[in-house]
């Protein structure tokens, strides 16, 4: 009895809403909170500080068993198509793009520790969701990484339906539309602008020199899709 009264439970090193996350979200139970710690630890944060360590060695083995996972978990439900759509269909899953926003999606994003500034750290919660799983792998197995990842992530997170459509090279197939039509597709760069630290354009898409629709983003490649994508989209509804 005496013991007992004096135990003193050994405090967590996480804070108690990281923990909370971890427990709720994907129902891990750290057992070396070490790890856990240094998987959303940037790169920035450490800077001045003793004893820290960054992310990114976590990040290169989550890299790793996220494109195992998701290998897998392809070559299992798509057992007709080629190596090519499957490597194809997990690039774009395990894309910077993709990353951050499941990330986001989980509620990784709060949690993060990093120097803010004016910098703007584009892979930040992609590159942190590497390594938490990084650190799960290390910490509970790869069995049990496995099962998380693929009962919550890919369950819950990743619709493979709109990771098809958003694979299309879109402006490749509204040339080939223009060939057998006889017309000439072309773009126009109507704006470059800064936005957040990066130049954000915006094109518009022409058939035989008639605007046909607009499109944006980061880079003029990005921003041609976008506006080919409208214009296949309206067309797949005749």
């Amino acid at each position: 009895m005496i013991r007992s009264f004096f135990f003193k439970k050994k405090e967590s090193l996480l804070s108690p809403n990281y923990l909370k996350f971890l427990n709720e979200v994907l129902g891990v139970y750290p057992k070396d909170e070490n790890l856990y710690n240094e998987a959303i630890t940037h790169a920035s944060f450490k800077k001045n500080k003793k004893n820290i360590s960054d992310n990114e060695r976590l990040e290169f083995l989550g890299d790793a068993f996220i494109s195992m996972v998701i290998g897998e978990h392809l070559f299992e439900k798509f057992p007709n198509k080629n190596e090519g759509f499957l490597s194809q269909l997990r690039a774009k899953i395990v894309s910077r793009e993709q990353l951050n926003s499941l990330g986001k999606k989980i509620g990784l994003e709060e949690h993060l520790l990093y120097q803010k500034s004016t910098n703007k750290y584009k892979s930040l919660i992609g590159n942190a969701f590497e390594a938490l799983f990084g650190a799960i792998l290390l910490d509970q197995g790869i069995v049990k990484a496995q099962k998380i990842f693929k009962e919550v992530i890919i369950k819950k997170f990743i619709d493979l339906e709109t990771i098809q459509v958003e694979q299309r090279d879109f402006k490749s197939e509204l040339l080939v539309h223009c060939q057998k039509e006889q017309k000439e597709l072309s773009f126009k760069t109507n704006s470059k602008k800064l936005k957040d630290g990066e130049y954000f354009f915006t094109v518009s898409a022409l058939i035989n020199d008639e605007e046909k629709s607009n499109g944006s983003g980061y880079s003029k490649k990005e921003a041609e899709q976008n506006a080919s994508k409208n214009i296949i989209l309206d067309l797949s509804h005749f």
